[in-house]
């Protein structure tokens, strides 16, 4: 897609999407007491990180998966596998029990629910819907950049909204891992947005 307007057939060009995910930024943030310092690096990462997630928000809804009840159990098989897998080590490339990377990850735990997601990262992150950092539930994906480029890594959300932020990924350093990221100072301060996946 070009930065200046409308690209691929369903996607909106950064102008009006990018207005249209910022005000939904500005209403999130609000919701912060930013008084707090873990917050305020929150707030200003996830406000620079959003103009390219804007910038790629899917006109088509998000693919459906049948009922409520039917997202939940989806929801809830994706992430009862991510936690089988842990301590499964990093593999560049890797999309299989064997060893994963990030994206390979991703892309293998949705496919045992039926739903193929594009094999990287950087593809991914134009997947499903653009989510609010306080609505990331379990089954949500996470993406994670330095401002000047696309997202570069993924890990799937497991934690549900209300409960601190966390996500099962894979780590180049220590393989499949859950980990806390409010807490963790090198992912928050990479952190750009999520985007759910599954859906009704």
């Amino acid at each position: 897609m070009s930065e200046g307007g409308e690209g691929a057939e369903g996607m909106v060009g950064p102008s009006l999407a990018t207005w249209l995910c910022l005000q939904q930024w500005q209403r999130q943030l609000a919701r912060y007491d930013l008084a707090m310092g873990r917050w305020a690096t929150l707030a200003v990462s996830l406000v620079l990180g959003s103009v390219w997630a804007c910038g790629s928000v899917p006109t088509t809804p998000t693919r459906g998966r049948g009922s409520s009840g039917e997202t939940a159990r989806d929801s809830a098989r994706v992430v009862a596998i991510a936690r089988s897998l842990l301590s499964t080590p990093y593999l560049y490339a890797g999309s299989d029990p064997a060893g994963f990377d990030c994206s390979g990850l991703t892309s293998y735990l949705f496919s045992q629910v039926g739903l193929r997601l594009p094999r990287t990262a950087q593809d991914q992150a134009s997947a499903g819907g653009w989510i609010a950092p306080d609505e990331l539930s379990g089954g949500d994906l996470i993406f994670f950049g330095d401002h000047r480029a696309k997202p570069y890594h993924v890990g799937l959300v497991v934690s549900s909204p209300g409960e601190p932020l966390t996500m099962i990924h894979s780590s180049t350093s220590r393989g499949v891992i859950e980990i806390a990221v409010l807490t963790n100072s090198y992912w928050l301060s990479r952190l750009r947005f999520g985007r759910r996946v599954l859906a009704d």
